[in-house]
């Protein structure tokens, strides 16, 4: 290379310098500490401080954490005021234990604030109103109570929630102040609340042109000129929303149109599309890899109908089901339904049905219990061990079921309960006569932040002289992944003279499984847990008979938008050998 050339390479070289990759800082991790305080104190203590948050950064650097350390006594100053503490001590420390750095707290609360005085009024035209008294006599907070914010803020949201839902629409706080002397460490809250006047409901308009008035009235569960409930108003929301019929739903009180205290209520509604398909691949040990389609008709006239229709596909299903739909008086639960559906069902090698019904029903709510009750005419060609026929049944059906949950996706706390009930008459369209009757709950509670407990229970009874002629679509069975685990799917039943399992006129399952979610240790894994869990049961010819078989295991756990993801790994403890069977489950549990 010439002379001439090496400037020229140097110059370009330090051109591009800026533009060359720098290697990234090593991450530093922290750990944080608190000595002091516990309980809610130490909850709001690690919630407020920036450098506990900070620990999720990929990109730490010690710059940072000392930065974030030196405004932490700060910040535990603002997170004991709620509590009342507003004069702590706090010693800190920031030390390098090997790769990771440990800030340490010592934290001395001191002595809480105390109330001098608690002044809550209420004026205005619904002074009087027994309601609004009873909620200023109930205050959480009282004259020499300790200075609580939490107490201060539901105390303050139960008169705005009552105004709420007694049509004072004007309701408004004139005073709302927590006055906190730090000379004479004392406190005093004062709240002053005018009430205005109550509004009633008016007329209800609803602004669209393609559904008949008469099914949009059955969404209103309120009458004209009753007092204004804005929670009535958002369950009609939500009722119009769940709906399938709208895009768009907008439920706005008219109150600048107010005449004598009635307000119209307006109702905007965008059309929702008249048709979606859907179509969705799985997995499960039960039915292994499966594939379902399906068109939903939101929409087929003014009057609400609808229909459906749906095709599975798995290892041990091969089905075709269409249904129609027509709303009764309170569209969102009244519904009239009209089902046809065929299935070729293989769960085991010595099990086969072919299945085809045609189904009319009435569904509806009885307070918080829905009711179905339903008339069926189903033919079933089946192979079961050494059973085989063909059997033609004429079902009258019912059921109630009742469901309650903070979140339905994800239960936390929640409970289902289900009663069903069909029969046949051998003298009635039917060449078997049977009475069977199934209940099956759920319960999940939840505890200390990160336990979840769920127990669920089945039991079962047919009352039948020809137990041999029915399919084993109205026999009982129990094994797999939602009966006893550590069994396959439709394993545990009674058996034939050669050793087949053919089901059985009883049915008695439980289990108990306790969840831990390892959010407490592992923040990247907030939405990971392990279970352990117990199950019993069989199906069998009577219910005196108590040879349960048993199952128990442990199992991982993931929350995903359609529900917990199960993988659990189960022993069938009556089973010689124990042996293991895994199962793999996806879905909500109620």
């Amino acid at each position: 290379m010439s002379r001439s050339r090496l400037p020229l390479l140097l110059l370009s070289l330090l051109t591009l310098l800026p533009f060359a990759p720098a290697h990234a800082a090593e991450r530093q991790r922290v750990r944080v500490k608190t000595e002091g305080v516990d309980g809610d104190l130490r909850r709001n203590v690690l919630a407020t401080l920036s450098l506990q948050e900070a620990r999720k950064d990929k990109k730490l650097t010690e710059e940072k954490i000392r930065s974030l350390h030196a405004r932490a006594a700060e910040e535990i100053k603002t997170a004991l005021e709620p509590f009342g503490y507003y004069r702590p001590s706090v010693r800190s420390s920031l030390e390098r234990e090997g790769s990771t750095w440990v800030a340490t707290y010592r934290i001395d609360p001191g002595p809480p604030v105390k109330l001098v005085d608690v002044d809550v009024q209420v004026d205005g035209p619904g002074a009087a109103d027994p309601g609004f008294r009873e909620r200023v006599l109930a205050f959480p907070l009282h004259k020499g109570d300790t200075l609580y914010h939490p107490g201060y803020d539901v105390g303050k949201q139960t008169l705005v929630d009552y105004a709420a839902a007694e049509g004072y629409l004007d309701a408004a706080y004139t005073v709302s102040e927590i006055r906190v002397d730090q000379a004479a460490y004392t406190a005093a809250i004062v709240l002053h609340f005018s009430t205005g006047p109550a509004y009633l409901f008016g007329p209800v308009n609803f602004q669209q042109d393609f559904l008949d008035p008469d099914i949009l009235r059955g969404y209103v569960t309120f009458k004209e000129g009753e007092r204004l409930d804005v929670d009535k108003l958002l369950e009609m929301q939500v009722a119009l929303s769940d709906s399938p019929y709208f895009q768009r739903v907008e439920v706005l009180p008219r109150q600048d149109q107010a005449q004598d205290l009635k307000v119209p209520i307006e109702v905007d509604l965008l059309a929702g599309k008249r048709q979606r398909w859907h179509a969705g691949l799985g997995y499960g040990t039960d039915t292994g890899p499966r594939g379902t389609v399906a068109l939903e008709l939101r929409r087929l006239n003014r009057h609400g109908h609808r229909a459906q229709s749906e095709i599975k596909v798995s290892e041990i299903e091969k089905s075709f089901a269409a249904g129609y739909q027509i709303p009764g008086p309170y569209p969102r639960t009244d519904v009239i339904t009209f089902d046809v559906g065929y299935a070729d069902l293989q769960p085991r090698e010595s099990e086969a049905t072919r299945s085809a019904k045609i189904v009319a029903g009435i569904s509806q709510s009885r307070g918080r219990w829905r009711e179905t009750l339903s008339l069926g005419l189903q033919r079933d060609d089946f192979t079961i061990g050494l059973d085989k026929g063909t059997a033609r049944l004429f079902l009258p059906q019912a059921s109630w079921s009742l469901v309650q949950a903070d979140d339905r996706i994800y239960t936390s706390h929640g409970h289902r309960l289900q009663l069903d009930l069909r029969a046949a008459d051998d003298s009635v369209l039917s060449n078997a006569s049977f009475v069977q009757g199934k209940v099956e709950g759920t319960l999940i509670r939840s505890f200390a932040n990160r336990f979840r407990f769920i127990t669920r229970a089945q039991i079962g009874q047919t009352e039948t002289s020809d137990f041999h002629d029915l399919p084993p679509t109205i026999r009982f069975f129990a094994g797999g992944d939602q009966s006893v685990r550590g069994y396959a799917y439709h394993q545990l039943g009674e058996h034939d003279a050669k050793g087949n399992v053919i089901g059985g006129r009883s049915l008695l399952t439980a289990s108990a499984e306790l969840e831990v979610t390892l959010l407490q240790h592992w923040r990247f894994l907030d939405k990971f847990g392990v279970a352990g869990f117990f199950d019993a049961g069989n199906a069998m010819a009577n219910l005196s008979d108590t040879s349960l078989e048993q199952g128990a295991g442990l199992g991982l756990r993931a929350v995903s938008p359609i529900g917990p993801i199960r993988i659990d790994a189960a022993f069938a403890l009556t089973e010689p050998g124990h042996p293991l069977r895994f199962h793999f489950t996806v879905g909500p549990d109620l």
